[in-house]
């Protein structure tokens, strides 16, 4: 009898573009977190904290929420409007961090 081995997840060093203030607290416009395939927003959210901490303070809440008016597009599409941290990244997605705004 054969037996086939598991497939293995493939991991993927994923660009997202930065906005505003949050480039400050990453040094640059954008930055390269490592996801895997099958990964979620929310998944996205981990790997940012996990490499990039100071940043990951800016987007996320005591309770590993977004904070308040933070933005987050997959290809130009609000997370809100797909399906909010589950929402799938593929590899082909544009990512974009928006922090909140104000003014007037």
């Amino acid at each position: 009898m054969t037996t086939s081995l598991p497939t293995q997840t493939q991991i993927k060093d994923k660009t997202v573009r930065l906005s505003a203030t949050l480039r400050a607290a990453a040094g640059g416009k954008a930055i390269t977190v490592p996801l895997a395939s099958g990964a979620t927003v929310r998944d996205l959210l981990q790997a940012i904290e996990d490499a990039h901490p100071k940043l990951a303070a800016k987007l996320l809440d005591a309770s590993r929420g977004l904070t308040p008016g933070t933005q987050i597009l997959v290809d130009g599409k609000h997370i809100d409007w797909l399906e909010g941290l589950d929402t799938p990244v593929d590899d082909a997605d544009d990512l974009m961090l928006v922090p909140p705004l104000s003014g007037g």
